[in-house]
């Protein structure tokens, strides 16, 4: 059995194949390999043979090589060796230094708290001198934050039982007593010497007590009593010094006071019936307009002007309105205050938070004698007055300082502002209700002298416009102007009552619309069209009514003949002659007409705008009446069957037998438009 495995495994060998597929002899084949590995191995034997040389050196260098190896590994084994030693030795080494870390880290946190202990609660021998003996300044200032700072690690460390902070803490405590001494020396000193005259306050506010500020927040910890002393002494020093000062400048602008109206000069009053021995109480060019606000009111517009000097008033003899003094003082008020609440607040709040509501009331305990000055000067102001526009002047002041002081964030002024509003507000109506009684009264008594405007008119358009201008965002004045026009409006109609003819009646009221609309022609706020609308109605009206007035007396057969027309309801019931009539009495006269009314006007309307618009609305109606009559005319013309039915109207008529030819319309308006452009301004 092995021997069938041993030939099949032959069989597979390549070279067995080979052979058998030659078809050779495999013992043949077999003796001839054999002899060629014999030659063979005698070739390889010899070759040895002749390199045996070769090989004995290379076993010699082999044999050296493994020496030196064996050296090396030695050495190497020697190294491996002392490198675990120092891996050793680093490790422990390492293990000394995070535990000396350690150590270091805790010495050095108890050497700081150490430090922190004794500087603390350490009181050298310069500081006590330096408390002592030395000047408040600013090396002393220091002195006094180094204290401060002991004061406070020595308090948070109180409960802690450390024997060093007992026989300190009595050492601070006269340190502090003396501290608060001098401080309370130097500060009531500082204070005091505000009293002295000429001396500026804020100067020596920030250049002194805000430079120290450290001294009062040190008596505000450390001393109550010293600080409530200190804070008592300055609210008193101030209270005098706004109360001196301000009286004094209030006095200096009393004097600067110019007067302006009284009782005597309301709307309706007759300054020609106010008379002294030697003729009007006051020169006509040194009064001011007391129902035109005029130049007044740059005192409102002018937000950016500045203080009143008296000093410079005085030597150039300048005089003011009231309401310039009104907002002189009152700036100055506000200036000062919030200069002065500000630093209340900086100076006296304590570290922590500021107290409020204690700042208020030393405010209010430095500036109520001031306040009370103000306020009885207005008062004594507004019983006096009888300016209705001053008044409103010093309203509207008072409402924009409110805004200021509400820009600032300064409430303690509040109160002030609105005892200073209802101070004026019910004296301004008042006043204004006294021209309204004015006007009441002077419905039985003034009577016009010419139909030109009377100078009742001009007060009231003066006035009701300085009354809008400074209405601007306001809503107050208008229910007592309404009244005020609604009384001025009946005592032009029963001025214009006196006249005894109805077209001078009519002129009269045009003129004087006209007059109170320029004077409104400016005024650009809120309430405005309110007015002019009322007074544009009442002019368009009158002159409505005076159109038909000037055109009677000159083309009286016209208008009537067609209103004839309108009421007979057609040209029907009209005959033909009528319309001839008309016309020939049109034709006669016309142009003449014309030129009486364009005189009248002329005459009786001395503003060239005014006239304009009515010598254009007269000519107009004219236009339109004598359209329509033409417009009849040839309506009757076709009714009758005219036999030039579709030619001019001239035609028509001359055919019916009319001893003249209607002037066209055409030829009106042309002659008409002559008259319109003379009297353009």
């Amino acid at each position: 059995m092995a021997l069938i495995d041993r030939i099949s495994e032959f069989q597979e060998d390549e070279f067995v194949k080979q052979a058998l597929a030659k078809g050779m002899d495999l013992r043949e084949y077999a003796h001839h390999i054999e002899s060629e590995l014999d030659i063979v191995g005698q070739d390889h034997e010899d070759d040895y043979i002749h390199q045996s040389q070769a090989f004995v050196d290379l076993h010699g260098q082999i044999k050296s090589c493994d020496e030196i190896l064996e050296t090396m590994e030695n050495l190497l084994s020697i190294f491996q060796t002392d490198l675990g030693n120092i891996s050793t030795e680093i490790q422990t080494l390492q293990t000394k230094s995070v535990s000396m870390s350690i150590q270091l880290k805790n010495r050095m946190a108890v050497e700081n708290y150490l430090n922190e202990l004794l500087e603390g609660i350490l009181v050298t021998p310069q500081l006590i001198r330096k408390i002592y003996d030395g000047e408040v300044d600013d090396t002393w200032l220091a002195a006094l934050a180094e204290l401060n700072s002991k004061m406070y690690h020595a308090k948070t460390r109180q409960g802690r039982h450390i024997r060093a902070l007992k026989e300190v803490g009595p050492e601070l405590e006269r340190l502090r007593v003396k501290s608060v001494e001098k401080i309370r020396e130097f500060l009531l000193s500082k204070i005091k010497s505000f009293r002295i005259p000429n001396t500026n306050v804020q100067i020596m506010q920030h250049s002194v007590l805000l430079k120290y500020k450290e001294l009062n927040q040190f008596v505000m910890e450390r001393h109550s009593e010293v600080a409530a002393e200190v804070r008592q002494t300055y609210a008193n020093t101030l209270r005098w010094y706004f109360s001196n000062q301000f009286e004094h400048y209030a006095t200096g602008l009393e004097k600067l006071q110019s007067v302006i109206g009284d009782k005597h000069e309301m709307l309706c009053a007759d300054e020609s019936a106010r008379k002294g021995f030697f003729g009007t109480t006051k020169a006509l060019h040194e009064k001011t307009n007391v129902f035109a606000v005029g130049s007044r009111l740059d005192t409102l517009k002018n937000q950016d002007a500045g203080l009143i000097l008296i000093h410079v008033a005085n030597e150039k003899s300048l005089k003011y309105p009231y309401e310039v003094l009104f907002r002189s003082f009152n700036l100055a008020l506000i200036d000062n205050a919030s200069s002065e609440y500000l630093f209340l607040v900086e100076y006296f709040s304590k570290r922590s938070q500021p107290d409020i509501e204690g700042i208020k009331l030393v405010f209010s305990h430095i500036f109520e004698p001031t306040l009370k000055l103000g306020l009885a000067n207005v008062k004594e102001y507004a019983d006096s007055s009888f300016d209705a526009i001053g008044i409103l002047l010093c309203l509207r002041i008072n409402q924009q300082m409110a805004k200021e002081l509400e820009r600032r964030k300064i409430p303690m002024l509040d109160k002030y502002r609105d005892a200073i509003h209802m101070a004026l507000w019910p004296r301004f109506q008042v006043v204004v209700d006294m021209h309204i009684e004015s006007i009441r009264k002077a419905k039985t008594k003034v009577k016009p002298k010419n139909v030109h405007p009377h100078w009742i008119a001009r007060r009231y358009g003066e006035f009701a416009s300085s009354l809008l201008l400074l209405n601007d965002e306001q809503a107050d004045v208008m229910p007592r102007l309404a009244l005020l026009r609604l009384e001025t409006s009946s005592l032009f109609d029963i001025m214009s009552k006196t006249f005894p003819d109805t077209k001078s009646r009519l002129i009269f009221l045009i003129n004087t619309f006209d007059l109170v609309l320029t004077l409104l022609a400016d005024v650009r706020t809120n309430g405005v069209e309110v007015e002019n609308e009322h007074w544009k109605q009442a002019l368009h009206q009158t002159i409505a009514l005076f159109v038909e007035e000037e055109l009677k007396p000159y083309f009286g057969d016209l208008i009537s003949f067609i209103r004839m027309v309108d009421i007979a309801g057609g040209v029907s019931k009209v005959q033909l002659d009528h319309f001839e009539r008309t016309s020939f009495a049109f034709s006669n006269s016309w142009r003449q007409s014309l030129l009486a009314i364009n005189t009248s006007v002329i005459q009786h309307f001395s503003s060239f705008k005014n006239g304009t618009q009515v010598l254009h609305q007269v000519l107009g109606q004219l236009i339109v009446y004598y359209t329509r009559f033409h417009n009849l005319l040839d309506e009757k013309l076709q009714e009758l069957g005219s036999s030039a039915g579709g030619s001019n109207t001239a035609v028509a008529t001359t055919t019916r037998g009319w001893s003249h030819q209607p002037v066209g319309v055409q030829t009106v308006m042309v002659e008409v438009k002559k008259f319109r452009s003379n009297f353009l301004p």
